[in-house]
């Protein structure tokens, strides 16, 4: 194996310097500068390991994995007081577990650096481990890929060598596949099967990274619609589909505050809509939020809205489901007023692709959906109905909204 350019390994030591000294010195946040960072430091490794190195550190990262994924199971990272440390022992005693079972986890995540020890037998917070405390949106996002998502991905070769090399299809999905329901539930069922704790799990996991990968303002000013709100008072304004808790347009309803709450809407399973009511009982702004039971695969039940906002949801289907919803939504639309919108939130897939934007597509295999360029989300418009506005990014983000209105469906 040949050693490292000298003066690849230069430049590249002297960019991370110089983005270091600027995140140390800047009073932004450093979001942007972090990740400029990062990457560098990605690619400074990539040229140094050595494949063997490389080979280790997979076994590395699979150990720490399953190590949070217990410690998060019993709670642990809960009982780890912030700025203080506790004993292996007091852990084990918590759930009646083994302490030396208890032993080997932790110190898989202290090698790592997930965990520190203060001292022998005992552990404390890092600065990432908070993260996994419960009801963490980042911590739960972890937990639904180990959870719902890895055993798909670790079934592919049993899963393509019984159904043949091709991008799955229907409900023969390498996620039911690897979750011992081949062939008999579609994801969304696999996950409410799982019981009410998943499922909260599941809305906590779909607002996370709202910075780093999915943020929920930037790209596209709802500002016309807070003015549109003053000269018509019946429309309804927005309605969230698919919304889960109707974080992102939480976001809108905030940053656009001539936006009466009160005009809008959040949709969801039925399942949802009852964690979501909760959830918003004593909330400022969603409390007065209608929220409503939808199987946005079925009738849409709030007609002739302004805009009807569908965030993070078709890259969970194939082609044919997602022109079915984009259809529904298309015939929902007012035929009395041309502004009036349909607004796709999604990442935008490119050529060469974003490394996490490739992640979560080779993800969406799993589910026989995917991550789509610009270029199929204007076919799936015009499929469905709808003529394909333009296309709005933030720059150095990977999501983009692609505003449609009404039109006619492809023959």
């Amino acid at each position: 194996m040949s050693n490292p350019s000298l003066d690849v390994l230069e430049e590249l030591s002297k960019k991370l310097s110089e983005h270091i000294r600027e995140l140390c010195t800047t009073n932004s946040d450093g979001i942007a500068i972090r990740r400029e960072a990062t990457g560098i430091a990605r690619r400074l490794v990539d040229e140094l390991i050595d494949p063997e190195e490389w080979a280790a550190e997979q076994t590395v990262a699979l150990g720490e994995c399953a190590a949070i994924r217990m410690f998060m199971k019993w709670g642990f990272f809960d009982k780890i007081p912030l700025g203080g440390s506790v004993s292996y022992r007091e852990l084990a005693g918590l759930i009646g577990a083994q302490e030396a079972l208890v032993f080997r986890l932790g110190q898989m995540l202290v090698s790592t650096g997930m965990l520190v020890s203060p001292m022998p037998n005992s552990v404390a917070h890092s600065r990432l481990s908070p993260l996994f405390k419960s009801g963490d949106r980042e911590g739960c996002w972890f937990a639904m890929l180990w959870d719902d998502c890895q055993p798909g991905l670790a079934k592919l070769p049993e899963f393509f060598e019984k159904y043949g090399p091709r991008e799955p299809v229907d409900k023969t999905l390498p996620l039911s596949f690897g979750l011992s329901g081949d062939g008999q539930l579609d994801p969304w069922e696999l996950v409410a099967q799982r019981g009410t704790e998943h499922i909260e799990q599941f809305g906590h996991a779909m607002q996370a990274m709202p910075t780093y990968a999915w943020p929920y303002t930037g790209a596209y000013d709802f500002e016309w619609v807070a003015k549109y709100a003053v000269t018509n008072s019946e429309r309804p304004l927005i309605v969230d589909v698919g919304g889960s808790y109707g974080h992102a347009l939480r976001v809108h309803l905030t940053k656009f505050p001539g936006i009466p709450p009160s005009r809008c809407v959040v949709e969801d399973r039925a399942e949802m809509i009852l964690n979501v009511k909760k959830e918003h009982e004593n909330d400022t702004i969603m409390k007065y939020v209608t929220k409503v039971p939808t199987d946005f695969h079925k009738e849409q039940p709030v007609k002739g809205a302004l805009v009807y906002l569908i965030r993070r949801c078709l890259h969970n289907y194939n082609d044919e489901v997602c022109v079915n919803i984009l259809r529904i939504l298309a015939d929902s639309l007012p035929d009395d007023e041309p502004e009036a919108r349909v607004l796709i939130n999604e990442q935008i897939m490119t050529d060469p692709p974003h490394r996490f934007v490739a992640s979560i597509d080779l993800t969406m295999l799993t589910m026989a959906a995917r991550v789509r360029s610009e270029q199929q989300f204007e076919k799936l418009a015009n499929q469905a109905g709808l003529i394909l506005v333009t296309v709005h990014k933030q720059e150095n983000t990977t999501m983009g909204v692609v505003e449609c209105k009404k039109g006619s469906p492809m023959a």
